[in-house]
């Protein structure tokens, strides 16, 4: 079971590491997670990322489905649940970037982080969970979140900015897709709540003050004061 709950996160988040994998079942023993991932790469259902540069680095090793692990996780699901797996995407994690799987993995961070402070009441869904759902951006949050509250279901679209060279720039595009999207009207046709606070997670204290104030400047240039901004570490994290 514990290796089939493996696949169902690789092909959640795309890419994790031991650590990540043993905090998530809770395990203090990480060789516990490391004997299961050993059995899936001998199996040929996972993929795995890791030479010299990373030791030099301090980088853990990434695991990643493949399509064989795909198609194994699919028999483990009912029928219209499985049919849903898209094996198509899973064939470029061999070769994506470098950047790209450390952000993956830091989406997966976030998760154990906040699952361990919100347990059942919170509702955490990937990119990966995001297929379908109609009253979603075009394009996906990182994460879209749903918290359960006295007050009824709080809803967040949470986005990873951990390029620091383009940071105010990446912000900035990121919080005009939001304007735009929250202008449709879209969210308003599908729910009647109120729309997603949006969550930046930047790399250090003084990023994310960099991001909040120029995600502030932008809703104020655009007349869109309702539309709340929280931008923050990943260690600092807190839904509000």
């Amino acid at each position: 079971s514990e290796q089939v709950e493996v696949l169902e996160l690789l092909y959640k988040f795309r890419f994790g590491s031991n650590n990540l994998f043993a905090e998530y079942f809770g395990k203090q023993d990480r060789s516990f997670v490391f004997k299961r991932l050993k059995i899936l790469l001998e199996q040929g259902y996972i993929g795995k990322r890791f030479d010299s540069s990373y030791r030099i680095q301090g980088k853990p090793a990434a695991y990643y489905l493949l399509p064989a692990g795909a198609r194994k996780l699919g028999e483990y699901r009912d029928e219209e649940d499985a049919a849903e797996i898209n094996i198509k995407g899973i064939y470029t994690d061999a070769t994506v970037s470098e950047q790209f799987a450390m952000h993956c993995m830091t989406v997966f961070d976030l998760y154990n982080r906040l699952t361990a402070q919100y347990e059942d009441e919170l509702e955490f869904l990937s990119k990966s969970d995001q297929t379908g759902l109609e009253n979603l951006p075009k394009q996906k949050p990182d994460a879209h979140l749903m918290l359960e509250t006295e007050n009824g279901t709080q809803y967040y679209f949470m986005d990873i900015l951990d390029d620091d060279t383009h940071l105010l720039i990446e912000a900035s595009k990121k919080i005009k897709r939001y304007i735009d999207y929250k202008r449709s009207g879209n969210w308003a046709l599908v729910t009647k709540s109120l729309f997603p606070k949006i969550i930046f997670i930047c790399n250090s204290k003084e990023a994310s003050g960099k991001v909040q104030k120029r995600c502030e400047a932008a809703l104020h240039r655009a007349w869109v004061l309702d539309l709340k901004v929280k931008a923050a570490t990943g260690d600092h994290i807190t839904l509000d």
